[in-house]
């Protein structure tokens, strides 16, 4: 092939390459195993560290353990405000297992608000109004879950709920990645993967991720103060600002939790690399 053609499409496809979204928060929880209370939750990427609030919380040298129990007082990770709000169109994905049930309604993750309003420290909130969740258990069935959208922050936004039924092995990790993407006219779309398993297909929500009132963005808790904290183990949290597709959640996935696939300006260097070499030996 001659080689200014070659470049041409090495450029070409890099270009393409470079207009997917990108991981913009991660979070690993590999500290120092120990006592968690209070400590900062790092994130690598962006920036956007947040803190380990309530009793009883612990790092295993690999992960986040949360000990479950009421809201009033059990631990949950509390990440920074608007993480999500600001994007068109986003993927939370994370690795975590479930100890222990018990917790009614415990949730995975909960990005929202109580009663409209922000809540610091464990108790306070009340009735959950804005949010995105993802549930362990729907009410104390660990073989059931739940993702919900609500818009309530102001009150008639309405709701869109999307239930699965996925055994759930207590002590054992699990994959999941929820996308969420703005469909340019008021509404937007919800995917939902568990190991790789597509649960919620093209699922239908009635407002936009600038609609949500994000300032309680939880790991482990819920915006609903009546409902339980997770008995659980978060070994990875990531936030694209991209809705993924299918393939590139399977990828994700058979990566694993300590590996992420090489963003699209690694590939766009590296084809550059590639290009420039072949250019070099020849002449």
């Amino acid at each position: 092939m001659n080689r200014n053609i070659f470049l041409t499409t090495l450029l070409l496809g890099a270009g393409a390459l470079s207009t997917q979204g990108a991981l913009i928060h991660r979070y690993s929880f590999n500290d120092t195993a120990g006592d968690a209370s209070g400590a900062t939750l790092t994130d690598s990427i962006g920036g956007a560290n947040g803190i380990v609030r309530g009793d009883g919380a612990t790092f295993t040298g690999s992960g986040l353990s949360l000990p479950g129990g009421g809201s009033g007082t059990a631990a949950y990770g509390d990440l920074p405000n608007n993480l999500i709000s600001t994007q068109t169109a986003v993927t939370l994905e994370g690795w975590v297992s479930v100890n222990d049930g018990g917790n009614v309604w415990a949730r995975v993750f909960d990005f929202g608000s109580s009663n409209s309003a922000e809540v610091i420290g464990p108790g306070g909130g009340g009735v959950g109004t804005d949010y995105l969740l993802l549930s362990a258990a729907r009410g104390t069935d660990y073989n059931a879950q739940r993702i919900e959208v609500r818009n309530e922050d102001p009150a008639g936004g309405g709701i869109a709920t999307f239930d699965s039924g996925v055994a759930t092995t207590f002590g054992q990790a699990f994959h999941f990645a929820v996308a969420w993407e703005n469909d340019g006219d008021g509404t937007s779309t919800i995917n939902y993967w568990r190991d790789g398993i597509h649960l919620t297909i093209d699922g239908d929500v009635g407002s936009e991720l600038g609609d949500l009132n994000d300032v309680n963005n939880w790991l482990g808790r819920s915006n609903w103060t009546a409902d339980a904290n997770l008995n659980g183990t978060f070994d990875e949290f990531r936030i694209y600002d991209s809705a993924l597709s299918g393939a590139e959640v399977a990828a994700s996935l058979a990566a694993g939790p300590d590996t992420v696939i090489p963003e699209p300006s690694s590939v766009l260097l590296s084809l550059l690399g590639l290009g420039i070499l072949m250019r070099v030996r020849r002449r």
